[in-house]
């Protein structure tokens, strides 16, 4: 009797060994993401295509964002969709002013040394970051540096 229970206790202690290991799952491998979706307020700022222009006012290449407001030397646009995708966000903008009044889709892509790259049909423009600005209070409406 007494092999019987030593016997019994192997294999129960064998079994809950095989349970357990069957609650170990592989880990899965991730899916591959586009990464995180920049915030809106990410982009606010005021740019430049040159910078040696940042900080003139009378700059007619400047750009300044603004929470969901882009303003143009001419023009002043508002967002209205931003789709993210894997290298750049595609964003559609409102406009008015003169010469670009009407709808412009634009591919935007915010580079690591703080400038912006903007896509406009077969045209690339690269802005350089003047200033950065905090999350969209409009402070920064009215300004063209």
């Amino acid at each position: 009797m007494p092999k019987t229970k030593l016997l019994l206790a192997i294999a129960t202690i064998a079994g809950l060994g095989a349970v357990a290991a069957c609650d170990q799952i592989a880990p899965q491998p991730p899916e591959p993401t586009p990464g995180p979706a920049a915030q809106s307020s990410a982009l606010n700022g005021t740019y430049n295509l040159l910078e040696s222009r940042c900080g003139d006012p009378t700059s007619d290449k400047s750009l300044v964002i603004d929470g969901n407001k882009f303003m143009f030397p001419a023009a002043t646009c508002t967002v209205v969709s931003a789709e993210p995708q894997v290298n750049r966000t595609r964003v559609t903008l409102a406009c008015s002013g003169s010469p670009a009044a009407g709808n412009r889709v634009v591919d935007l892509q915010s580079r690591p040394d703080g400038s912006l790259r903007m896509t406009e049909d077969t045209i690339t423009l690269t802005y350089r970051q003047c200033m950065k600005a905090s999350a969209s209070t409009d402070s920064l409406v009215g300004q063209t540096m």
